[in-house]
């Protein structure tokens, strides 16, 4: 059995394009395909604010001055350990 490896192409209408050598004799062959998958298409970084079911929800607080401000406040009061120490 003789192994070659060969490069090719896909066709849209899924059809495999390759050059043989001339020392491949006419017959029947086993082809082996390795395709690398494509990568996924990026997903955007970005999404619309609203679209979270947290957005807003401090809007009509008349106790909250700055949102920034109170939400950092929230991850410090978290953060801290149980005894008080931080």
């Amino acid at each position: 059995m003789l192994a070659v490896k060969l490069k090719g192409q896909v066709t849209r209408d899924r059809r495999l394009i390759v050059e043989l050598p001339k020392d491949i004799a006419p017959g029947a062959v086993e082809v082996i395909v390795l395709h690398e998958k494509s990568a996924p298409a990026p997903r955007p970084r970005t999404r619309r604010k609203a679209a979270h079911p947290g957005f807003g929800i401090w809007a009509k607080r008349k106790d909250i001055a700055n949102s920034a401000e109170f939400a950092a406040q929230l991850r410090r009061q978290v953060e801290r350990r149980q005894d008080g120490r931080e």
